[in-house]
């Protein structure tokens, strides 16, 4: 009997190639990935889908100030000149270029006397005793009361102004009215300023300089004699909502009727003049300054240099702001002309729209209040 050994049948065992286990898993990858996107889609919100189902949304109240920069373009004058008021020697200064020279205080000594610089709307020509009557009386005395002092309402110089016109050169170090000067007021004794705000552009006398009264002692930068307000804006903030106005400059706060468009009360020039805009425009720091020209001044110095207009910016706001209900813009419907409709339980009711911000509408109901409007309102029915 032979022993044949018979070879075992070869078993073939199917082999998946390392590429197509890559391949099932990068399937299997985005489709994991996929599915976790639909369940994490970002829900937008309620009042700014345009698909969601009606409903009812109860009402914000609100109010509304409109607060937004507003342009003022200054006219100005000519550069100007102080004069020295009087004989001496230069004993002290503190003019340097860029200073601003308010009315109220001294900037130079001579003969180790401070000089009060003072803004009147008459320059100060005689001398005044009391019993001294007019407009250059009345003119002292409106400055002495625009500084905070006790200056009589009247064109007639007497004690109170005497008592008024000491009690602020005492402050600022300038020689009294006194019975040895006859209590008189002596104009030698102030250096007039045409505007209460003024910036120096040049100081053309050295400390130890001999002085004589008429002298040129600073020059100064023009001076603003005229406001164009300028209300329609080159942005995306719209017109402003129509109402009088308030801004505040240098810390004093104006009311502007909504008819204006020109300001030139001398309070509210002066403001201008004195106010941290102005001046840094003038210094090149101010954020109304355009690209520095060749002359390493920009535009708007050389403008506010030489006298023309110039531009600055400044805040204002609805002198009595305004309740309103805050609204979604899918409440709204027949928008047109600043008007528009809203629905509450299917009833239509105009409004007006007094702004719309970041996907919120301002409005004001035509009568009564808003409670609740309708999300989103039934395009159905009409206001009109």
């Amino acid at each position: 009997m032979n022993n044949h050994t018979h070879p075992r049948s070869m078993r073939h065992t199917p082999r998946i190639s390392m590429s197509v286990i890559v391949l099932l898993c990068a399937v299997m990858l985005a489709i994991g990935m996929g599915l976790a996107l639909l369940l994490i889609r970002p829900i937008p919100p309620k009042d700014l889908d345009s698909k969601a189902t009606a409903g009812t949304m109860t009402v914000e109240d609100g109010v509304f100030d409109d607060r937004r920069a507003v342009t003022f373009r200054l006219t100005q004058s000519s550069a100007s000149t102080l004069q020295m008021p009087q004989d001496g020697t230069l004993t002290s200064s503190t003019c340097t270029a860029g200073a601003a020279l308010h009315s109220g205080t001294s900037m130079f000594s001579i003969n180790d006397h401070a000089v009060l610089s003072l803004h009147t709307s008459i320059p100060l020509y005689r001398p005044l005793a009391i019993g001294t009557q007019g407009n250059d009386v009345r003119s002292l005395h409106d400055a002495l009361r625009d500084l905070g002092y006790a200056a009589p309402d009247t064109d007639t110089f007497s004690s109170d102004s005497i008592a008024a016109f000491n009690a602020l050169a005492e402050k600022t170090g300038a020689p009294l009215i006194t019975a040895d000067n006859g209590w008189s007021f002596n104009p030698a004794q102030i250096l007039w300023q045409p505007a209460s705000a003024m910036t120096i552009r040049q100081c053309p006398v050295r400390v130890g300089a001999q002085v004589h009264a008429g002298d040129n002692i600073a020059q100064t930068a023009p001076i603003i004699t005229n406001v164009a307000i300028i209300r329609t804006p080159e942005n995306a903030d719209g017109q402003p909502a129509a109402g009088k106005r308030t801004v505040t400059i240098s810390d004093k706060t104006f009311e502007i009727d909504d008819d204006v468009t020109q300001m030139n009360d001398p309070a509210f020039l002066n403001a201008i003049a004195a106010s941290r805009e102005y001046q840094s425009m003038l210094s090149g720091s101010g954020s109304g300054v355009s690209a520095s020209s060749s002359s390493g001044a920009s535009p708007q110095q050389s403008a506010a240099a030489d006298g023309s207009s110039v531009d600055v910016i400044y805040q204002w706001s609805l002198a009595e702001p305004r309740a309103v209900s805050i609204v979604p813009p899918s409440a709204l419907t027949g928008v047109s002309s600043g008007k528009g409709c809203v629905t509450v339980d299917g009833r239509p009711q105009q409004v007006t729209i007094v702004a719309s911000q970041l996907g919120r509408s301002m409005v004001s109901p035509q009568s009564g209040t808003l409670e609740h409007v309708d999300v989103p309102a039934d395009k159905t029915v009409s206001c009109r």
